[in-house]
């Protein structure tokens, strides 16, 4: 087994309102592996990006607050260091690719000027042709044809694809030990996708870097994850490698996720979808948060929690159905 790059322990992330206190992670935990790729999965609100942005600690403040947990980064919790000490490792030992890449560029600096700032942060390098001799060698890592011109472009000038590119160049310019992907491929065409995505494989195989993959296509996960977590409303409801996930799983939400993506094998009158709506995160249910939405719920499920089982090596899951 290769080493753990980070370690996330009973993770609660709060925003507090005037409304009242919503719960967007309600104590989840994993571990993530040099050379692995863990996928995060779920519907939409379902703390994902919120998860992410913890781990990075880039949650807006005062509303938004870790409120518990750790999270062990490298043997170091990083919720214990100061706001300095964690600008020091943010980009260089963990970095976020965002959803959207218009908005993740500035639009009023060239790519290389916006390439160049965690490079001169983190490596110190202040020499103007040392500086641009590494801008173009993190363009040319992820692969952008003609570095030595793109370093002058503005992001208006380049297509999506080129974007989302660049965006990971920021990420990979200091070369972390882990990468949080939060659905990178959501803009992109499918052959953009899936050349996107084939880059992220042999990235991780020159640099073994762990990748926490957020995303809410099983399609995605499928090829690019090695384990994956499902989480609902805040809450990790299974953990499995990629191909427990698709061939036994045992939490109802999750057999729901899959049955809710189409197969080309079948022809049905109307596409299976999840009855319901998830609970309000200002006002959670007593019992399993997936109970209301349940095919399978039994009357436990409405007034206790499940606690996470260990069904085989490497797959747990909170379901009173398993316990």
């Amino acid at each position: 087994m290769s080493d753990v790059i980070l370690k996330v322990e009973n993770l609660q992330t709060s925003f507090f309102t005037r409304a009242g206190e919503f719960k967007a992670v309600g104590g989840v935990s994993f571990e993530i592996h040099e050379g692995e790729t863990f996928g995060l999965v779920g519907e939409s609100a379902c703390g994902k990006t919120v998860t992410g942005l913890s781990l990075l600690r880039l949650l807006p403040e005062p509303a938004g607050q870790i409120v518990g947990g750790k999270i062990i980064l490298d043997g170091i919790n990083i919720l214990e260091l100061h706001k300095e000490e964690m600008r020091n490792i943010r980009g260089k030992k963990i970095s976020m690719i965002l959803q959207d890449p218009m908005t993740s560029l500035n639009p009023v600096y060239t790519i290389g000027d916006q390439i160049a700032e965690p490079i001169r942060q983190h490596q110190g390098i202040q020499d103007r042709n040392e500086l641009v001799d590494e801008v173009i060698s993190a363009l040319r890592f992820l692969q952008i044809p003609a570095p030595e011109q793109r370093i002058h472009d503005y992001p208006f000038q380049m297509s999506g694809g080129m974007r989302q590119r660049v965006v990971g160049s920021i990420a990979m310019s200091c070369r972390p030990r882990l990468l949080i992907a939060d659905e990178p491929t959501t803009a992109l065409d499918a052959t953009i996708q899936a050349q996107y995505l084939a880059l992220f494989k042999s990235i991780q195989e020159q640099t073994d870097i762990g990748i926490l993959f957020i995303t809410h296509d099983f399609g995605v996960v499928a090829d690019m994850c090695h384990r994956v977590a499902v989480m609902y409303a805040g809450k990790i409801l299974e953990t499995a490698s990629t191909s427990t996930i698709f061939k036994a799983p045992l939490h109802p939400y999750t057999v729901a996720l899959i049955n809710s993506v189409p197969r080309l094998d079948q022809k049905v009158d109307r596409l299976y979808s999840i009855e319901g709506q998830p609970p309000s995160l200002l006002n959670l249910p007593p019992g399993c948060r997936f109970a209301p939405r349940c095919p399978d719920v039994m009357d436990i499920c409405h007034e206790q929690q499940p606690k996470e089982v260990q069904v085989d090596d490497g797959h747990s899951v909170s379901c009173w159905k398993v316990s």
